[in-house]
């Protein structure tokens, strides 16, 4: 990875939430409201953008405190 893609922005967040995958009680295949073949950061910047914007800011804030203490 280069500097860039180390930076704590929308789209590493969303990669981030990608990777991690859709929590169990949201997949629609478990009674949630995502569907269970999305990438789930990409679907929550699309459908939830208020609730992907403050989970942004807030993994933002953790990720900048984390490089602080380095």
């Amino acid at each position: 990875m280069n500097r860039k893609e180390d930076r704590p922005s929308k789209i590493s967040y969303e990669r981030h939430l990608n990777q991690m995958g859709i929590p169990e009680d949201q997949k629609k295949s478990k009674g949630g409201r995502i569907p269970d073949y999305v990438k789930y950061g990409t679907w929550l910047r699309v459908n939830d953008p208020g609730h992907f914007e403050e989970t942004y800011q807030a993994w933002k804030a953790k990720v900048r405190a984390q490089e602080a203490r380095q």
